[in-house]
């Protein structure tokens, strides 16, 4: 288990890229889609470099490694238990654990009012995340601004803001002390001064005690006024590491040894800000963090298959390399000091060099050397009969936790009054790296749909879970996630898991069997002519599903997050409004793809559909990606429905007709004279307006017409 996406578990997740272990299970927890690189990150203040430039995709990261991603905030830690608890989802149990968390600015002693405009330094990425509130609070006026920390960190934020805000900034640093650093040579102390001096920025002496909304209090009574505020005045560790049973140093961080292992845990290793390490103080750095990521990556896997672990030895000194302004920077190792523009060059190779081991190249997969954590004696053949079912200590554990069928009997008893049911049956393959607990989610409302579009609502649901070959806590692990995502949404929906089946396989996945009460008589063969044809939410899932585990570069996290979003997006309260404006037809877009459902309501109403395609139709609005990537179901789907459609060759999005679609929107058809009173509605009640599609039309040669 790897807690947080910093600079020492990237590393172990990036050797994972490179090995594959047999009998290792990796899942990450982190906060963020995206890790932020601090070493960059004064470079993209100043717009020297983008959001991307800067960041390392966590999700893709765990793809390429083999790994599940989590995102989550971990709130407690039961070392003894080796148990995690989690702000949203079920709590985790582990072997071992990393946790490379960061820190968080410490504000002990200061008293911060609710209106004050302070921003926290620590963690980077809530900076970053926090730079367009700044951008408002600035644009519009000549602001002062107060940087609260006499470190190098505080100089390197002044210089980079006074570069993004030009004349329109006066920047102020406060501290008790001024560049203390003891690697900090005095030539380089001089150069920071004048630098400061030249660009305008000031240095006021005090401790700060009180941050107000228009001013800052000092220890000595002095009011500082000021518009906004930034606290970079020293780390500390969020309360759930500070609340926990490891040990800590004379600072209150997390002690290590020199294996970078807890000094009363062998089973957690701690790297980077939330590590003290004993008899060894060094300052906090992200230099310091990369360092010990490359221990940290040898010792995970030498304790884990019982070997010596490597000694991590810090340096007593490293380079410094210091953004100052107009791409220059400053150096500073031992006794020399250099500031110039191959000094940033220099910088600029180094942190390049770094984040680029995360960036993957489109279309390519890695070699990965076979690895096995202990060897075996005999070569295991898995039984993929009645005998690859997960052990009956996993089910029974989570059914007694459950509260759900103790006594195991073979079926359940479902009273129902309804003289007639729908039933449908769907599967879907357990996307790489994706969060479990979202693919349960995800599932049900994939399957959800067939009901919805034959007119019903779902009563009792089946459900059969392929988990990966694994054991005790993984195997635990999967099942409660998947069955937790599934039981999230059949509570939202008003069904009853009422019977189940598990079993592993080399490709995990969930198959589920819903049973719906039939409310309203709605099938393929109802279309009227001059009817309007919607869809309930955007296209897309397949292609870009493609291109992100492509690792394509038109594809980033955001977009990735956004996708994810949409899947998680279920169907049934457009199905509720469309069934106000009496819809006579209505289908789910799945795996086969929009041409092919649409022309099944064209021929089975014996009508054709004119429509047309734009932007609005897709989930992600970069054509470049449609273009450029097809889901391996494409060419079926293409093959299947090609003859049934008149598009042009010039259409750039034609490849969106055939594109199969996981949890997909709803088709369905509205009268003409309903369409303001049904758009009006959808809008209010979901936040988003559907997407008209076209209108049906008397038959012609074609069943579906695309028209520019």
């Amino acid at each position: 288990m790897l807690i947080g996406g910093g600079h020492a578990n990237v590393q172990v997740l990036k050797k994972l890229c490179m090995n594959n272990i047999k009998g290792l299970h990796t899942i990450l927890i982190s906060e963020h889609f995206e890790a932020t690189y601090s070493g960059m990150t004064p470079g993209y203040i100043h717009k020297e470099f983008n959001k991307d430039e800067i960041s390392i995709d966590l999700q893709r990261l765990c793809f390429n490694a083999g790994a599940t991603f989590i995102k989550d905030k971990v709130v407690k830690i039961e070392n003894i238990n080796k148990k995690l608890e989690l702000l949203n989802l079920p709590s985790i149990h582990y072997d071992l654990l990393s946790i490379n968390t960061g820190s968080i600015s410490n504000t002990k002693g200061l008293e911060i009012e609710n209106s004050s405009r302070c921003f926290f330094v620590k963690p980077i990425s809530l900076l970053v995340k926090n730079l367009g509130q700044i951008d408002k609070i600035i644009k519009n006026k000549k602001s002062k601004i107060a940087i609260i920390g006499g470190g190098i960190a505080s100089y390197e934020l002044a210089f980079s803001l006074s570069r993004r805000y030009k004349n329109n900034l006066e920047i102020t640093i406060l501290g008790k002390n001024f560049l203390k650093e003891k690697n900090l040579n005095k030539k380089t102390k001089k150069y920071l001064k004048k630098i400061s001096k030249q660009l305008g920025i000031r240095e006021f002496l005090g401790e700060v005690v009180t941050i107000s909304e228009t001013h800052l209090i000092l220890k000595n009574g002095v009011k500082f006024d000021c518009d906004l505020s930034l606290l970079s005045s020293g780390a500390n560790i969020e309360s759930w590491l500070s609340n926990s049973n490891l040990n800590k140093d004379k600072s209150g961080f997390i002690a290590v040894d020199n294996n970078l292992l807890s000094t009363n845990d062998k089973s957690v290793f701690i790297t980077g800000d939330a590590c003290g390490i004993e008899d060894n103080f060094r300052p906090k750095s992200g230099v310091m963090a990369v360092r010990q990521g490359e221990v940290l990556k040898e010792n995970i896997f030498l304790k884990l298959t019982g070997r010596p672990l490597v000694k991590f030895k810090p340096q007593k000194n490293w380079l410094y390399l210091i953004g100052t302004h107009e791409n220059y920077a400053l150096l500073n190792y031992y006794f020399l000091s250099f500031h110039g523009r191959w000094c940033w060059k220099l910088k600029e190779i180094i942190d390049r060099g770094f984040i680029n081991k995360f960036k993957f190249s489109s279309g390519k997969s890695m070699t990965k050397k076979n690895l096995e954590l202990e060897k075996s004696k005999d070569v295991k053949m898995y039984c993929q009969g009645c005998g690859s079912k997960v052990s009956k200590k996993t089910l029974v554990k989570y059914l007694n936790a459950e509260s759900s069928n103790p006594e195991l009997s073979d079926a359940s008893i479902v009273n129902n009054n309804s003289s007639s049911q729908l039933q449908s049956i769907d599967h879907i393959k357990l996307f790489s790296s994706l969060n479990p607990f979202d693919f349960g989610i995800i599932s049900y409302l994939h399957s959800q749909n067939d009901i919805l579009s034959s007119g019903g609502s779902v009563q009792t649901i089946s459900v059969s879970q392929g988990l990966p070959f694994s054991e005790g806590i993984i195997e635990s692990f999967y099942m409660e996630y998947f069955m937790k995502g599934i039981k999230s949404e059949a509570i939202k929906d008003g069904s009853t898991i009422v019977s189940g089946h598990s079993y592993q396989s080399k490709e995990p996945g969930i198959t589920i069997t819903m049973n719906g009460i039939f409310e309203k008589q709605i099938s393929k063969n109802q279309g009227k002519e001059n009817d309007l044809i919607y869809l309930s939410k955007p296209l897309g899932t397949g292609y870009l599903l493609a291109a992100y585990f492509n690792n394509s570069d038109l594809i980033s996290s955001i977009n990735f997050q956004n996708l994810i979003e949409w899947l998680k997006k279920g169907n049934s309260k457009a199905s509720e409004i469309s069934k106000i404006f009496k819809s006579s037809i209505s289908t789910d877009i799945s795996g086969f793809g929009l041409a092919s459902h649409l022309s099944d309501i064209c021929r089975s109403s014996k009508l054709s559909a004119e429509i047309r395609l734009n932007e609005e139709i897709l989930i992600n609005k970069n054509i470049e990606i449609l273009e450029n990537f097809k889901s391996t179901g494409f060419n079926n789907n293409y093959s299947s429905s090609v003859n049934d459609v008149l598009v042009s060759n010039s259409n750039k999005l034609k490849n969106i007709l055939y594109d199969p679609q996981t949890n997909g929107p709803l088709l369905f058809s509205i009268h003409i004279k309903n369409q303001i009173e049904f758009e009006r509605k959808f809008q209010l009640e979901l936040g988003f307006s559907p997407i008209l599609l076209g209108k049906l039309k008397k038959p012609e040669h074609k069943l579906i017409n695309v028209i520019d």
